[in-house]
């Protein structure tokens, strides 16, 4: 790996920092923000409109992040591809690419139900509290999941630095 240029170790970096922090944020809004929000919490008005700002404030920053890391990677990829020939390098790069980006395709495929429920529920309060707690429960353990994603990502990344 020495003889990689300085533009692929940087982007090296931005790869590892921007999988770690999605890694952090998706993990920081099921462990933290949702027991803060569900916390004593019994309108369901209230309930939903804390979580639909949790899920605005998390929208705006993790694509973004999945695809600064994806992008970073594969750069990396190519960079080891060309310049080391070492399969194992650069099939960890795009395995943490993958690892990256594969917070889209499991959002749309196991959270697009309970996103778009949520979605409903804050534009006209139908549910009950327990609906709705329930909803925002279920959206906790998909996105706890979900952080485990750029997990990989992170870990193949480091791996494919050392």
């Amino acid at each position: 790996m020495a003889s990689l240029s300085t533009t692929v170790r940087i982007c090296q970096g931005l790869g590892i920092t921007a999988s770690s922090f999605l890694a952090g944020t998706l993990y920081t809004a099921s462990a933290l923000g949702v027991p803060a929000i569900l916390a004593g919490q019994t309108n369901p008005s209230l309930l939903v409109s804390q979580w639909h700002s949790m899920f605005r404030a998390g929208f705006k920053i993790g694509p973004t992040l999945a695809l600064l890391g994806a992008v970073n990677y594969l750069y990396v990829a190519w960079g080891s591809y060309n310049s080391t020939y070492d399969a194992r390098v650069w099939k960890g790069f795009v395995g943490a690419a993958v690892g990256t980006i594969g917070i889209v395709p499991f959002t749309l495929i196991f959270m697009s139900s309970t996103n778009n429920a949520l979605l409903a529920q804050a534009a006209k309060t139908t549910l009950s509290e327990v609906e709705v707690r329930g909803l925002v429960e279920k959206w906790a353990f998909l996105n706890l999941v979900r952080s485990g994603i750029p997990v990989v990502g992170t870990a193949l990344g480091l791996y494919g630095a050392l």
